[in-house]
């Protein structure tokens, strides 16, 4: 099938929606080098968006993984110097993924963590350095996760069905994707509105396999749907998104959560895992697959023993609404309500982060605990508890 048209839409959806581009702006893309099709198109939209300048670094997970094995983890300083060049000049940044699924088994599990860590470094320049250029992550359809997704369908039709799956979850389908985009975001702020207004000082999470309570760190307020600009500009850090979250307070965090998606860790698979929390610290963890990978993000430094994020993601999100487990966060954490390890989520904590609650880290990582029988409550300053969601829904007001 072609897919060329809706190919365009996506590529619009990223400069416009995703980076919200400015006309005179150098952009600075990354990708796989098997996105080498879409990313002609990507440019394509980007001048016609206005760009200044743009500039392509194409990587190989394959080889950097064969690299690891007989050298040293480390930024190449070519590749990190023309990064922090574009970086400096309020670039903005759009990173591709590829998902990839092959057998690590063979690879320590910390030298998986470095590479997935000098991934993420890349993103972290820019969203220090270019305060203002706006950056985005997004995934392009290939063979592997196509394999990974389709299993039950025959070879000749996986590809088709998982672009079918991302133009749909990009609302590429819709007559001005842009546009729905921009209503997505207002309905967001809403949202996000109605959870501030109710004020809630300890959030309780339950369902068959979880039973948590979290306390957010003090004047945080609920984020995600976009980040903003000075003024009315807004970008999208990750596309897709369904998510609004929250901050917890490092210490302040108890009970038990397990998982219920598989979390992709740099290629590394690690699923059904549950991790048991007191007084904000992970003291135990437990998987069924992946507890060497596991261990390794758990025990990275003191902070990736505490928690960074906690989002609310409906269970009939356009994505969850697929059925599928699409096996990359980006997704999947679009499909359920999740949490992450390590450092606190949203803009780096200041000097008074340790006196608000806000955690620090080398790393942040998203898992999945959502479910159809989660339940969501909050309770507020007069001591009542109030319905968030009920069998992963929204309730009431904020539905």
């Amino acid at each position: 099938m072609d897919w060329s048209k809706e190919q365009r839409r996506y590529a619009d959806v990223l400069v416009r929606i995703g980076i919200a581009l400015k006309p005179g702006q150098p952009v600075f893309i990354e990708a796989p080098a098997e996105a080498e099709a879409f990313v002609s198109i990507l440019l394509e939209a980007a001048y016609r968006a206005g760009a200044k300048e743009t500039q392509v670094l194409f990587t190989s997970e394959a080889a950097d993984r064969v690299k690891a094995c007989n050298q040293p983890v480390k930024p190449q300083q070519q590749e990190w110097d023309l990064c922090r060049s574009f970086a400096e000049r309020g670039a903005g940044y759009i990173r591709l993924l590829c998902p990839d699924f092959k057998d690590l088994t063979h690879i320590p599990a910390d030298t998986v963590k470095q590479l997935a860590q000098l991934s993420a470094d890349r993103r972290k320049l820019f969203r220090t350095s270019s305060a203002h250029g706006g950056f985005t992550l997004a995934c392009i359809p290939c063979r592997s996760w196509a394999d990974q997704v389709f299993p039950d369908l025959e070879q000749g039709k996986r590809m088709d069905a998982l672009w079918d799956l991302v133009i749909g979850c990009m609302r590429c389908r819709e007559e001005d994707p842009v546009e729905a985009w921009s209503e997505y975001i207002r309905r967001t702020r809403l949202r996000k509105e109605e959870l501030d207004r109710g004020e809630y000082t300890l959030y309780r999470f339950e369902s068959a396999g979880t039973d948590l309570t979290v306390e957010p760190a003090r004047g945080v307020r609920w984020m995600g749907g976009c980040n903003e600009f000075p003024g009315e500009r807004v970008f999208i850090p990750n596309l897709p998104t369904e998510e609004v979250f929250c901050i917890p307070h490092r210490q302040k965090v108890n009970g038990r959560v397990t998982s219920t998606l598989p979390l992709n860790y740099g290629g590394g698979m690690i699923e059904d895992f549950t991790l048991w929390l007191e007084e904000g610290r992970i003291v135990k963890y437990e998987a069924k697959k992946g507890q060497e990978l596991l261990a390794a993000i758990i025990e990275t430094d003191e902070g990736s023993h505490y928690l960074g994020e906690f989002a609310l993601v409906d269970q009939k999100s356009p994505i969850a609404a697929t059925g599928r487990v699409l096996y990359t966060t980006l997704y999947d954490e679009n499909a359920a309500c999740h949490l992450a390890i390590g450092a606190t989520a949203g803009p780096a904590p200041g000097e008074d982060a340790c006196q608000r609650g806000l955690n620090r880290s080398a790393l942040h990582v998203d898992f999945m605990f959502g479910s159809d029988d989660l339940h969501v409550s909050g309770r507020k300053k007069d001591g009542t508890w109030e319905d968030i969601m009920r069998n992963g829904r929204w309730t009431g007001r904020f539905a």
